[in-house]
């Protein structure tokens, strides 16, 4: 999946915020912004060329754009694009990393094991329904 830059994470943001919006509807959704309209149909043409838009055509020159790809889907692609390239597909090495650089607390890293467990737990239930 395509890492955003600034500018188009903010449209993205915008549509995962209020969805479906045409252009000016964007600009208006848009934080501290006086963009030009076609300065943000460039970004938008581009996001949609990678997947990450969709739009619906209500009239020839009046479109309605909305994400295609979540926020979640977003994060978790570019997050695991992240641990292969920096820590060679190793979550460890990862939260390793967070651990010593960045300040996580013990009562953090219980939070996280609980929702590890928690999550293995429901696929563990799912896969004996099935």
């Amino acid at each position: 999946m395509k890492k955003l830059t600034d500018k188009e994470l903010n449209i993205m943001e915008a549509l995962w915020e209020h969805g479906e919006q045409s252009i000016r509807d964007l600009i208006g959704n848009l934080p501290g912004t006086a963009a030009h309209f076609n300065t943000i149909a460039t970004y938008v043409r581009r996001l949609e060329m990678h997947g990450m838009i969709s739009h619906k055509e209500l009239s020839p020159k009046f479109y309605l754009y909305d994400a295609a790809v979540s926020r979640d889907q977003y994060v978790n692609a570019i997050h695991k694009e992240n641990v292969n390239k920096l820590f060679g597909g190793s979550y460890m090495g990862f939260i390793s990393n967070l651990v010593k650089e960045h300040d996580v607390s013990v009562d953090e890293l219980k939070e996280l094991i609980k929702m590890k467990l928690r999550s293995e737990e429901r696929f563990s239930r799912n896969a004996e329904t099935d």
